[in-house]
């Protein structure tokens, strides 16, 4: 992979990038031309053909992440080969500078960014101050506010195998609605973690699609065939429908303790306090019943992990058992988002515990 040409001016990198209305030529491009013609967090307008009054905007958020390219990929495709739509859409293409980084899409964040989608602060604050990134989501935030949306979906890519699914601030009919155009396995995100759709829920609904791992076929048709049918359908909540799906909720975060060295897989030796099992992650969205294994620990050392609720309360021991050097999850719960990543479980968790809420 060749690194591309910087922008023309990066000198003036602080901030957004708004094209308004977008050049047509720049969404012929490949994900990875286009990122280095842009060069840094861009919020653009592809302007409706054939206006329809009934039709009102919507907005489509990718690359919040550097190494979760999927949505991108996905987004350029449908562009370039489905028909023009009767409604403006608004692209925002988020941590473009991870992206961009040798050898490309394998960083998350950069050092020193904070987490994109832990920044979005309505009072307009900033975690980073005088940070390009910060202040390009501070500017973001202040641009999708003020839009009339009709929705708003943003795609990721887990750093494990995950089933497909979705999550949602709010469980209101429009936002399930919303959700099952991409899937029936629907998270009721709960935490309060400065993500864009807590900080959009009062104003449109939205959605987070979880489009699996990053790279295989499979990931990029799931979030074409999801795109293809959330650009075409009507503003959701409109019609009414009610659409059964799976809501798994009350999420439990299993945080690594700090300090805490973390390898998956392997046997625990002095390199490492933390060894979690082989394919931890093929449990993802599969209901587990009381006593399987999650890894191993030094008995001599305290406890690697630590459980917290919804509002922060500790509740390690309604969920995990440390004896003789094992870890076991000692609730019934349904795993989700588990990483095998050392850098995704150092920067946001390990893995969540759900219940099924219907």
């Amino acid at each position: 992979m060749t690194l591309p040409p910087p922008a023309a001016a990066p000198d003036a990198a602080i901030g957004l990038q708004v094209l308004d209305p977008v050049d047509p030529a720049l969404l012929t491009l490949d994900a990875w031309t286009l990122l280095g013609r842009l060069g840094r967090t861009t919020l653009l307008r592809v302007p409706a053909v054939d206006p329809d009054p009934a039709w009102r905007p919507r907005a489509v958020v990718v690359l919040q992440h550097g190494d979760e390219h999927t949505g991108l990929d996905a987004l350029l495709r449908v562009l370039r080969e489905d028909p023009p739509r009767p409604y403006d859409l608004h692209v925002l293409i988020g941590n473009v500078a991870a992206a961009l980084a040798p050898p490309g899409f394998a960083h998350r964040m950069l050092p020193g960014q904070p987490d994109m989608n832990r920044a979005w602060r309505p009072d307009g604050t900033v975690e980073v101050p005088d940070d390009p990134l910060s202040v390009a989501t501070r500017e973001a935030l202040r641009h999708l506010r003020a839009l009339d949306l009709a929705a708003l979906v943003d795609l990721h890519n887990t750093t494990g195998a995950n089933p497909f699914h979705a999550l949602v601030a709010r469980t209101g009919a429009a936002e399930l609605e919303l959700a099952a155009l991409f899937t029936t396995t629907v998270v009721e995100w709960d935490q309060r973690r400065h993500t864009l759709m807590e900080a959009l829920a009062d104003r449109c609904p939205c959605v987070s699609v979880e489009c699996g791992l990053a790279g295989p076929q499979a990931s990029l048709a799931f979030a074409v065939d999801g795109l293809r049918r959330y650009l075409g359908a009507p503003d959701p909540g409109a019609l009414g429908t009610r659409t059964r799906v799976e809501v798994l909720g009350r999420m439990r975060r299993v945080e690594l303790e700090p300090g805490v060295r973390l390898r998956f897989g392997g046997e625990l030796d002095d390199e490492v306090d933390l060894v979690v099992v082989p394919d931890a992650d093929r449990r993802n969205g599969v209901h587990q019943t009381p006593g399987w294994t999650l890894g191993a620990y030094r008995p001599d050392e305290p406890p690697p992990l630590r459980a917290v609720d919804t509002d922060g309360t500790d509740v390690t021991d309604e969920l995990l058992s440390f004896e003789d050097g094992t870890i076991r999850v000692v609730a019934p719960a349904t795993p989700l988002m588990m990483t095998r990543t050392v850098a995704a479980a150092r920067a946001d968790c390990l893995t969540y515990l759900l219940a099924r809420l219907g």
